[in-house]
């Protein structure tokens, strides 16, 4: 494994031109309440502990998100906008397929829904699966652009960790869709398969020029969350009030153990 600490340069986009800086990994925070009241708690309480990014999980909400009641994503934004002012907010609609709560929306609702939190914006980055319909998917890419709003293209799989030279594929191939950031998030099945992957992130954030996130999932992979930085991922997630995905640690303690991986 290469252990060569090298800072992290490339700087993750936000929506209108703006951007998260530094040498370090940024640290985002998932808010996963169900309901509007819940969400604004959520987020005023994480903003107090001055995560880098949050990210709002809106398949778990269950206000309603198609068709008319997409004026209830809408207005939910606005209060989770509301409940953190100055804190960047990701948007993500995950399909059911890649981890998401099932709320019978197919990949071009979804990319609608997204499209409108950043036309209005609301959103400052949007995170849309690579794996989802074409044409849903381009319709999308055309709106951020149009919108100024990053598109985060993700992967991820829950069963296995795929060959080195697929893990490159993934992260190569959804910077050719068009993507502004790239994420892949893989289930280890040993420690071998953990640094496989951050080697593979290594090679991906030397040869893309947009910034890229590696993550093993798991307690197994929870190490990737501390040093992946250092093979080049640029986003790390902790728990929030809840955990969004497998092995996300407390932000404080991930903050923390992120530092000391930093320490010569």
């Amino acid at each position: 494994m290469d252990l060569h600490t090298r800072p992290v340069s490339k700087p993750i986009p936000l929506r209108d031109g703006g951007c998260i800086a530094g040498a370090g990994p940024v640290i985002c925070a998932p808010l996963v309440g169900r309901s509007r009241v819940s969400l604004g708690v959520e987020a005023s309480s994480l903003a107090v502990q001055q995560p880098d990014l949050l990210e709002w999980r809106a398949d778990h909400f269950e206000g309603g998100v198609a068709g008319a009641a997409s004026d209830a994503l809408v207005a939910t934004a606005a209060v989770i906008r509301a409940a953190a002012p100055g804190r960047p907010l990701l948007v993500t609609l995950r399909a059911v397929r890649e981890g998401g709560v099932d709320r019978g929306l197919d990949d071009a609702t979804r990319a609608g829904l997204l499209g409108r939190l950043a036309r209005d914006g609301l959103a400052d980055i949007v995170d849309f699966e690579a794996g989802s319909d074409p044409d849903a998917l381009a319709m999308l890419r055309e709106i951020c652009v149009l919108a100024r709003v990053p598109l985060l293209l993700s992967m991820h799989d829950f069963e296995r960790t795929p060959s080195p030279e697929s893990l490159l594929a993934a992260f190569t191939h959804m910077a050719a869709l068009g993507a502004d950031i790239v994420k892949l998030a893989v289930m280890p099945r040993s420690e071998a398969d953990v640094t496989m992957l951050l080697e593979a992130t290594s090679r991906a954030d030397r040869s893309l020029a947009i910034p890229v996130v590696g993550i093993s999932m798991g307690e197994l992979g929870t190490p990737s969350r501390v040093i992946g930085h250092r093979f080049g991922s640029r986003i790390t997630w902790c728990s929030g009030l809840e955990a969004s995905a497998p092995g996300q640690l407390p932000l404080e303690l991930l903050r923390r153990l992120v530092e000391e991986s930093r320490a010569p």
